[in-house]
């Protein structure tokens, strides 16, 4: 029980970081015109380097950096995926 419950203390950190690369993602992908494919690796990069700074080099923050990538990922397909079904209703 108290695994799960220090788990639960990575959540803001979560939330917080999740923000920054869904940013940082748009951005680049608005400004320099880089494939999705590419910035998907840069995504993964930046989250683990922010993470070993403020957590140092352990694998709960390695973990948390993969949640938060692949949250940031997935949450924005899905909006892009949902936009492309609104369109052809």
């Amino acid at each position: 029980m108290e695994e799960i419950r220090y788990l639960y203390d990575f959540f803001p950190h979560i939330l917080s970081l999740w923000i920054v690369l869904n940013i940082l993602g748009n951005t680049i992908k608005i400004t320099f015109h880089i494939p999705s494919k590419y910035i998907v690796w840069i995504l993964l990069i930046v989250s683990i380097i922010i993470n070993f700074a403020f957590f140092g080099i352990s694998f709960e923050s390695f973990f948390v950096a993969f949640v938060t990538f692949s949250f940031s990922v997935s949450s924005y397909d899905l909006v892009k995926y949902l936009g492309k079904i609104r369109k052809k209703q």
